[in-house]
């Protein structure tokens, strides 16, 4: 009697999830190479002009009330401290005027090497075998139904990958939104740099928008741990797998908290 099915099919259909599993996958990696930096995104540099002008208007008043304050309580008594008041004033403006350029050296220092780990393997399944994944059972079974059982078996465990995958491009275009909008924003933040008393601002955006950029180093080092810790919790088993599959897709969605606690913002 044929069977309904044969294991060589079963083998087909579980390469092919694996292909779209490691696919999804490097889609997502993909997203750490487009750099919110590039010419062609044209929002940053309009946006920018507007938002430079109001951090300068900021960084003028700063300077016009501390001067004032000082000069009222009779704080200045020499040339010198009007001086030091002034190179404040400057380098304040010169870090507004060049907020893009520092911007990008922090987001450039973190994503060349969050780039560079997902240039190691295509997939984060790239690893496994079919074989390794599946072991053909002892007895076909009716029509070869003990097959199709078995593939049915692991559907499960690949549904949850493929839901990983998802969550894992969500975020990496979500951060890629979040970067651009940090990067239009960032005259006004720094510009507090000129405010006595308003530095902690400055300091907590800067932690904020690092805590961002790290997040892609996060993301690609779970995944990239995948094989080795289903390995130590099962080998290629399903259940290995499978529990794998859950705490990384928790562990990525809590990727930007882990960021944030990791550079104290």
């Amino acid at each position: 009697m044929a069977g309904l099915i044969e294991w060589e099919t079963v083998e087909g259909w579980l390469s092919d999830r694996i292909a779209e599993v490691n696919y999804t996958f490097d889609n997502a990696v993909k997203a750490l190479t487009i750099s919110p930096f590039d010419s062609s995104i044209t929002v940053i540099d309009m946006a920018m002009k507007a938002v430079e002008g109001t951090a300068l208007v900021l960084v003028s008043m700063f300077f016009a009330i501390q001067l004032c304050s000082e000069a009222m309580l009779f704080k200045i008594q020499s040339y010198e401290q009007v001086l030091k008041l002034l190179f404040k004033f400057v380098l304040a403006k010169v870090i507004v005027q060049n907020a893009r350029g520092l911007m990008g050296i922090i987001y450039n220092g973190f994503n060349s090497i969050a780039s560079s780990l997902g240039e190691l393997n295509y997939g984060f399944l790239s690893g496994f075998d079919t074989s390794a994944i599946l072991e053909k059972p002892d007895e076909a079974g009716f029509l070869n139904l003990n097959y199709l059982v078995q593939y049915l078996e692991v559907t499960p465990t690949f549904l949850i990958l493929m839901g990983a995958c998802w969550v894992i491009n969500l975020i990496l275009i979500g951060r890629l939104f979040e970067i651009i909008v940090y990067t239009v924003i960032a005259p006004i933040p720094l510009s507090t740099f000129a405010g006595e008393g308003w530095h902690d601002s400055a300091k907590a955006f800067v932690k904020s928008y690092a805590a961002v950029c790290l997040q892609g180093i996060v993301i690609i080092v779970m995944f990239y741990a995948f094989a080795q810790i289903a390995e130590l919790l099962g080998g290629t088993s399903q259940i290995g797998i499978t529990i794998t599959a859950l705490s990384l897709a928790l562990g990525v969605a809590k990727s930007g908290q882990w960021a944030r606690q990791a550079v104290g913002a």
